[in-house]
């Protein structure tokens, strides 16, 4: 796995913890786009490793 790939994993599991403590604690505009921005985050991380084994398996 490309380590930029797994970057953006790590970056979106963060920011959706982050912004699941954060609406918990009382900011909740915040946390919802900071959950939102971590679920974008899943869905490149997950596009990339995607396309990585398409390209492998050629």
């Amino acid at each position: 796995m490309n380590g930029l790939t797994l970057l953006v994993a790590i970056l979106g599991l963060t920011g959706f913890a982050g912004g699941a403590v954060l609406s918990a604690t009382g900011q909740k505009e915040m946390g919802v786009v900071l959950m939102g921005a971590g679920l974008v985050f899943q869905v490149i991380s997950l596009v990339r490793i995607r396309r990585a084994k398409a390209k492998g398996t050629q």
